[in-house]
């Protein structure tokens, strides 16, 4: 059975000049955000560890807590993608912010060999299934609600390891991760194709690409932190 809908069923590999700025766009929004978060991580891992630990590692409600808030802001920045672009650029740089804290406790968790290995392996994987979802001529879009029942999975996963952890389970999760959000990778930049396609010459479509760039970030991030403790496993923490 084609549980993936790989059928061809419409055109979606053109590109324009449009596109290609808007893309260029989408992508330097992301890349901004994914600066501010490593230095967000290392002024955490340098000089506010026990603070941070305190908050998210040491505490299961302000571990919640930051969660929901990260949830909020996702929202917020849906709602103001073409209201106020510029609200919702300041809102993905806020989100990004927080993504440093989580970052700032793996600096200090895991040895610089894994992050290092993590963070190529997941520049590498992201850069292949972004190719691959602009210009593959399949059509991705059954992959929606799949990946959806895939993500709702792993945060219940999630929740319930936080309270009841187990190694084996953690371990299990960030291969689901990566696989996941690899595809989620692809998905989203050719559905940021079909997005543009759809409102290009309508309205401006920078909000847009705020958009798109939080969806990237958190692919390439969750990608990130699921290698990370992955090679965390094979290469050991730090003392």
């Amino acid at each position: 059975m084609d549980n993936f809908n790989m059928n061809t069923r419409r055109d979606v590999t053109g590109i324009d000049e449009g596109m290609r700025a808007f893309f260029k766009q989408t992508y330097s929004f992301m890349g901004i955000a994914v600066l501010v978060s490593a230095i967000t991580g290392f002024i955490v891992q340098n000089f506010f560890l026990t603070q941070v630990y305190q908050l998210l590692a040491g505490n299961v409600v302000g571990l919640i807590v930051l969660i929901g808030i990260q949830m909020l802001i996702i929202t917020m920045i849906g709602r103001a993608t073409f209201k106020n672009p510029a609200r919702a650029f300041g809102l993905l740089m806020a989100f990004a912010v927080i993504e440093g804290l989580t970052l700032g406790l793996m600096l200090a968790i895991y040895t610089g060999a894994s992050v290092m290995m993590a963070f190529v392996s997941a520049a590498a994987v992201f850069g292949g299934m972004a190719l691959y979802g602009v210009f593959t001529k399949r059509d991705l879009t059954g992959l929606r609600s799949i990946l959806f029942g895939l993500l709702i999975g792993l945060v219940v996963a999630s929740i319930i390891n936080i309270f009841f952890y187990n190694g084996f389970v953690s371990l299990l999760m960030s291969w689901v991760s990566v696989f996941v959000f690899s595809l989620y990778t692809a998905y989203d930049n050719q559905n940021l194709k079909i997005m543009y396609s759809q409102f290009a010459g309508q309205a401006d479509t920078t909000g847009l690409a705020v958009n798109g760039a939080l969806r990237l970030y958190l692919d390439f991030i969750n990608i990130f932190f699921a290698l990370l403790r992955i090679f965390g496993v094979v290469n050991g923490s730090r003392d």
